[in-house]
């Protein structure tokens, strides 16, 4: 009993070979590079936004000082 392939090893110096890998594995292929994609595109807009949201965070009118001043003398009060 002797098995037979149909299709041959898939060997780097045999560009058909690679190129039939290729067309069995387009989905897969495509969606590898999808993720990279996704990856950099939540990246950048994950970047835009902490530049967006830095200026709101360092003005000069907003600090924690007076918060803590009043709930202090509140403490005082009682």
């Amino acid at each position: 009993m002797e098995m037979i392939d149909d299709e041959p090893d898939l060997s780097i110096y045999d560009f058909n070979s690679i190129i039939n890998y290729i067309k069995n594995n387009f989905i897969q292929i495509l969606l590898l590079f999808f993720v990279f994609l996704i990856i950099y595109t939540v990246d950048q807009i994950s970047n835009i936004n902490t530049i967006l949201m830095a200026p709101i965070t360092m003005m000069p009118g907003i600090t924690q000082e007076p918060i803590k001043m009043l709930k202090k003398r509140k403490m005082s009060k009682k």
